[in-house]
């Protein structure tokens, strides 16, 4: 019996979203490209996931059901069982255009030397449809695609990106410690290590969501920020990089975060990010501000 072994694993974890997981399923098996397997972690999903996974019949479609861990948990698991030499990603509530892999597969089938490509996607929901705009309208993609261009910010949407299998060997998979920000960590690290290619064209759709996971600013601010301090300590040199440019990008989301932990009057978090900030930083004006309302909030 021949062993089915696909170019390209799909890899999609669901968690409580048994009502939207078919339709990314029905968007992979829609695409033009069909040399892949489709690989579904139920993350824990406590609603109707199980089910719908049971009545969804295809030789090329896996579904793995494990107890919640978590998104990078979820994805992981899927990566390690995936059999294709290129991993795509698919978020449970977002969508894939036809051609998506047929026009990405091609680029990397030609560009050895890609560690990954992405591309532009579109914003949608399912009251409002189709919002004007795009991804790449919002956080728009550099000219030059290289370490301290995506430090600034996070310019590669997940449902887009398509990575190669022994790139992922090399730099490790998502961190399962961090609870948002995960993909933005592991595009940090395959970016240091290999070129990377932009496909300048709408090729997913990206559900916008009351639900969705980046609502808690504290968690996403405190994240971000571990996600960049694990680039600055891969590579120290970037201290040396003039403060105008890590002041927005880098220090501010310090006081952006201690900011928050004042407004939620947690003192003892505030004082700790702004000695954090202090160390890296030094005593700036917006620094001293927010110290004095410290002591202001405790009076």
């Amino acid at each position: 019996m021949q062993v089915f072994k696909p170019t390209v694993s799909v890899i999609i974890p669901t968690y409580q979203r048994g009502h939207l997981v078919s339709q990314a399923i029905n968007s992979v098996l829609a695409q033009t490209y069909k040399d892949y397997e489709i690989i579904v972690i139920n993350d824990g999903s406590e609603d109707n996931t199980p089910q719908v996974l049971a009545q969804i019949s295809d030789r090329r479609i896996t579904a793995i059901h494990q107890a919640n861990q978590g998104l990078s948990a979820a994805r992981n698991a899927g990566i390690r069982s995936a059999r294709g030499k290129y991993i795509a990603f698919l978020d449970d509530d977002d969508l894939w255009e036809p051609q998506k892999l047929e026009k990405q597969i091609s680029v990397l089938e030609a560009n050895p030397r890609i560690g990954f490509i992405y591309s532009d996607s579109l914003f949608f929901s399912d009251q409002q449809g189709l919002f004007p705009g795009s991804y790449n309208t919002a956080y728009p993609t550099p000219n030059l695609q290289v370490l301290w261009t995506l430090f600034r910010y996070n310019y590669i949407p997940v449902p887009t990106v398509v990575v190669r299998r022994d790139c992922l060997d090399k730099v490790g998979l998502f961190d399962e410690t961090l609870r948002c920000c995960e993909d933005y960590d592991l595009w940090l690290r395959l970016i240091e290590k290999f070129p990377i290619y932009f496909l300048n064209q709408p090729l997913a759709r990206y559900r916008q969501s009351p639900n969705n996971l980046s609502q808690d600013k504290e968690q996403m601010l405190t994240n971000h920020l571990r996600v960049k301090e694990k680039v600055i300590d891969r590579n120290p040199k970037f201290l040396k990089i003039p403060v105008n440019f890590l002041d927005p990008y880098f220090y501010n989301i310090y006081l952006g975060l201690a900011n928050l932990h004042i407004q939620n009057h947690q003192i003892e978090q505030a004082r700790r990010v702004l000695h954090r900030y202090r160390e890296m930083r030094g005593e700036t004006a917006r620094y001293e501000k927010l110290r004095l309302s410290i002591s202001t909030e405790q009076i």
